[in-house]
């Protein structure tokens, strides 16, 4: 998503100079059904929170299928991988929901993966799984769009391959969900390079 498209049809309610004018703006829009921040965040992980078993919950998970019958926009161009990644996830049924902890979730399922799955996907289901099990993430875990966004920030360490600390974000950031701050990440990267 283009947030700088999005400002165009419904301009910021201030000056969009700091990080913390950013988050707010994430924020308000997040919770505004008409804006596509709201509406392209990911809802499936509310789904697999709810469900029965765990097998539902991987399998949910992995097929992508947001509640009104489409497919998340992150799975769109990797579809024809996931039914295999959703054969192996199955098999590693056990393990997977015995996970003690949100990395050791994402670690499996980064380990398993198969052919055409990247890390966006991986972490994808590791947070959709996670809400069904009880685990979410406390760092931020890497892939093209957290990149992007911390590379405009100028907080990119070429030292981590997989996650950074929540400590290395700006202030603002630190204290919150790191799963809601990894969409802001993605969301507003283009934005970020405006930042002076």
């Amino acid at each position: 998503m283009n947030i700088l498209k999005e400002w165009e049809r419904d301009p910021p309610s201030e000056l969009m100079m700091s990080i913390p004018a950013l988050w707010y703006d994430f924020k308000k829009r997040r919770e505004d059904p008409y804006s596509p921040v709201c509406r392209f965040r990911d809802n499936i992980p509310d789904v697999c929170a709810d469900l029965p078993t765990a097998d539902q919950a991987i399998r949910y998970a992995i097929r992508s299928k947001r509640p009104n019958g489409k497919m998340h926009n992150h799975q769109s161009k990797v579809s024809k991988a996931l039914p295999a990644y959703e054969e192996v996830c199955v098999r590693h049924l056990m393990p997977l929901q015995t996970s003690e902890s949100f990395g050791s979730l994402y670690f499996l399922l980064n380990h398993i993966r198969t052919p055409g799955i990247g890390p966006m996907t991986v972490y994808d289901v590791a947070v959709r799984f996670g809400a069904w099990a009880e685990l979410k993430p406390e760092k931020i875990y890497l892939h093209a769009g957290t990149k992007a966004g911390l590379k405009a920030l100028g907080i990119m360490p070429k030292s981590y391959e997989e996650t950074i600390p929540m400590e290395m974000l700006p202030p603002i950031l630190r204290r919150k969900d790191p799963d809601e701050v990894e969409d802001f990440l993605c969301t507003y990267r283009l934005a970020f390079e405006l930042l002076s």
